[in-house]
């Protein structure tokens, strides 16, 4: 990979752990250049971090394999974890190699809800048991997200209108920013997951960009200001987010 294309790949990861309020540290930079140069596997930095972390790994099923444990808001995972903090700790040195896995393999030429799932499935499947399923529960974060029984005919509908878009490819520089600022806000709105949602949307858009011709600064961003910018176009309101996205693109 050209060192440019690997700055901009570590300043990606870099921003979607700032996005979840942790940082970078040198060590997972030096692990995301390893995996970047192929000198190492993602499958090899991931067992490093569960032999470092000596983490339970005699799986304890659950009931609710697909929720949450009793009395707690941490999801079902396979080293029987329940304390939340521990597991946002344990996601922010796993993903991010994940993430440079996927940035490894030949930019996707067909974005479908298929591909947002298997994206969810590199990212978390390390993790939880539930990666890459659709959630059944009623979700919300300031505001509330598809309901569950509708969500396989929402998403339908969302990825037919892309497909029949040609995933935004052939479009000038407005254009594309006004329909990915359209395409984000559908996707933040379906919120398919049970957690996750926006480190697989961001990695599905910053592709869907590159297929596209297009490529975004995503760590020009101020983290806050893009929530307020999702936030608004669930609820229909584009502008805030398309000025975001208009700021740091780049052909």
């Amino acid at each position: 990979m050209k060192s440019s294309q690997m700055q901009a790949c570590i300043d990606f990861i870099r921003f979607s752990m700032e996005v979840e309020g942790a940082t970078l540290e040198d060590g997972q930079e030096r692990q995301i250049m390893s995996i970047l140069d192929e000198d190492v596997s993602a499958d090899q930095a991931v067992e490093e971090v569960i032999r470092e972390a000596m983490l339970d790994e005699n799986f304890i099923p659950s009931d609710e394999e697909n929720g949450h444990y009793l009395d707690t808001r941490t999801l079902v995972n396979y080293f029987n974890i329940e304390e939340r903090n521990e597991m946002i700790n344990l996601e922010c040195r796993i993903i991010p190699l994940r993430m440079a896995e996927i940035f490894l393999k030949p930019i996707p030429t067909k974005f479908d809800f298929e591909l947002l799932k298997e994206i969810h499935t590199v990212l978390f499947g390390d993790i939880y048991p539930s990666a890459g399923e659709i959630r059944h529960f009623d979700a919300s974060k300031r505001t509330s997200f598809c309901k569950p029984q509708y969500i396989n005919q929402m998403a339908n509908t969302i990825f037919s209108k892309l497909f029949s878009d040609r995933y935004l490819t052939g479009r000038d520089r407005e254009s594309f920013v006004n329909d990915l600022a359209f395409y984000m806000g559908e996707v933040e709105a379906l919120h398919p997951f049970f957690d996750g949602n926006g480190r697989t949307a961001r990695v599905f858009f910053y592709l869907l960009a590159l297929n596209a011709g297009y490529d975004l600064k995503w760590y020009e961003m101020d983290p806050d200001r893009l929530l307020e910018a999702d936030i608004s176009a669930i609820d229909g309101e584009y502008q805030p987010l398309v000025s975001v996205l208009a700021e740091v693109l780049v052909q």
